[in-house]
């Protein structure tokens, strides 16, 4: 007689919801996987300390690249600008529509006015044809699409896949700031919205315009 009331309770529970919970457990979690390296791209890259410094930490540390870890991306106003690459993919094998990316700014400060810049050491990558320009001085900040040399213009929405991923170019348009952000790319999967977000662990993602500081040669820290 104790356990009629409890199967009846369990049924009641299933309809009215908890089914939607199973149902997610066995199917698992659905969304976008983002992966990106960060801020990078053929361009200048900033040091907030002067060449001597920055020769000194080098010699210190020779085993870790000083300009990769440390220095800031730096949009001089011509091409190659400097991107962020995102590698999106489903975690499912259900594809997933992404609608869009959505940019926070963490701060906007005016241009260093001390340390030093370095120059590329080489150039080259694999031509990624979903660009897009992204304006960070702009409120709210401007996503548009850039226009490929040949074929049509792509912009969101767009499908991703476990067994299809996308990448997305975004480059990066600071102006005269200096610029921290996040981003987040968001997405529908069974109907339902969510977005998939990159910090940096907390700290955002950081480029800036040119300053008026000398520029050096990557052997020049050597």
């Amino acid at each position: 007689m104790v356990i009629l009331p409890a199967v009846c309770a369990l049924a009641i529970w299933i309809v009215q919801g908890g089914w939607t919970w199973i149902w997610s457990e066995i199917k698992g979690p659905s969304g976008v996987t983002v992966h990106s390296s960060g801020v990078g791209g053929c361009v200048p890259s900033y040091l907030d300390s002067s060449l001597e410094e920055a020769k000194a930490k080098e010699r210190e540390t020779p085993e870790t690249d000083l300009v990769r870890d440390q220095g800031v991306p730096v949009y001089v106003g011509e091409k190659p600008p400097a991107d962020m690459v995102l590698t999106l993919q489903a975690k499912t094998s259900q594809a997933v529509v992404v609608t869009g990316l959505r940019i926070k700014i963490l701060s906007s400060k005016p241009l260093p006015e001390s340390g030093v810049m370095i120059s590329p050491d080489g150039c080259g990558g694999p031509m990624i044809p979903r660009k897009f320009v992204i304006g960070l001085t702009k409120s709210p900040v401007s996503v548009d699409p850039v226009a490929p040399d040949s074929g049509e213009l792509v912009d969101f929405p767009l499908k991703v896949a476990d067994s299809d991923p996308e990448e997305l170019e975004l480059h990066l348009a600071p102006g005269d700031r200096d610029v921290r952000f996040t981003v987040a790319v968001e997405w529908v999967a069974d109907g339902e919205g969510g977005s998939t977000v990159l910090d940096n662990d907390g700290k955002g993602y950081r480029v800036m315009g040119k300053p008026d500081l000398p520029v050096y040669a990557p052997k020049d820290l050597y």
